[in-house]
């Protein structure tokens, strides 16, 4: 059981905002930690695949810790304050990612889409898999206020036996033409700067990865 551990007045992140952005296109990270003055930070290099990278801020020789930024092909917007009630929606039109984070204690954000008899959409949240404390929650709601759908924490089976990603995602039926609005909040009531997500709104994108549990299989010798 080794380690090394390294002190100094070295650059350490504790959150970046947004969390990630679209394949091929800038983005402005705004960082938070200590001794972060000097330093640069660079998202992925703009020919990076869809999916999870590691970028981390750099100040001459020192580098410093590794954060998760997320890469997608989908349109982006930011999440614009206010939009705590569907009175104040945020329209945005599908699909789309909506990068944001609870500012306020108790925070609900709020987004109107149009939506057709018959259509399934899916609402993703990338939070704690992104390393947000955001321990998130969405719902599904018609103009009359009634809930159609709702989740916590939807089993991701890429994080095995940390039940700690608890990040939401849902697929509902839409049951009539008209606006809906999708809720999201933290479950504990918690916000900051700290508190950032990635909603993912769109139509279903079928994919799929095999896994095998246990990851290995022991066959004696001439069996089968």
């Amino acid at each position: 059981f080794v380690y090394r551990i390294t002190i100094g007045e070295l650059p350490f992140m504790t959150s970046i905002f947004p969390l990630g952005g679209r394949v091929g296109e800038s983005v402005k990270i705004e960082m938070n930690g200590w001794n972060l003055e000097k330093t640069t930070l660079a998202p992925p290099p703009k020919d990076a695949k869809p999916g999870h990278h590691l970028i981390a801020a750099t100040d001459g020789k020192l580098v410093s810790n590794y954060v998760p930024f997320a890469l997608d092909t989908l349109p982006e917007c930011l999440d614009k304050e206010p939009n705590d009630e569907p009175s104040r929606a945020q329209k945005v039109n599908i699909p789309i990612i909506v990068n944001g984070r609870a500012d306020r204690q108790g925070d609900w954000d709020v987004f109107e889409v149009e939506g057709k008899a018959g259509e399934t959409i899916v609402v993703e949240v990338d939070a704690r898999r992104l390393g947000s404390p955001l321990d998130s929650f969405v719902k599904v709601s018609g103009t009359d206020g009634k809930i159609i759908a709702l989740n916590d924490d939807h089993f991701d089976a890429a994080s095995g036996l940390n039940t700690d990603h608890a990040d939401s995602c849902l697929m509902v039926k839409l049951p009539a033409d008209g606006r809906y609005f999708i809720h999201l909040s933290d479950t504990r009531r918690q916000a900051g700067t700290e508190y950032a997500y990635r909603l993912r709104i769109s139509r279903p994108q079928p994919d799929f990865v095999l896994r095998s549990i246990p990851s290995r299989i022991c066959i004696p010798s001439k069996a089968s």
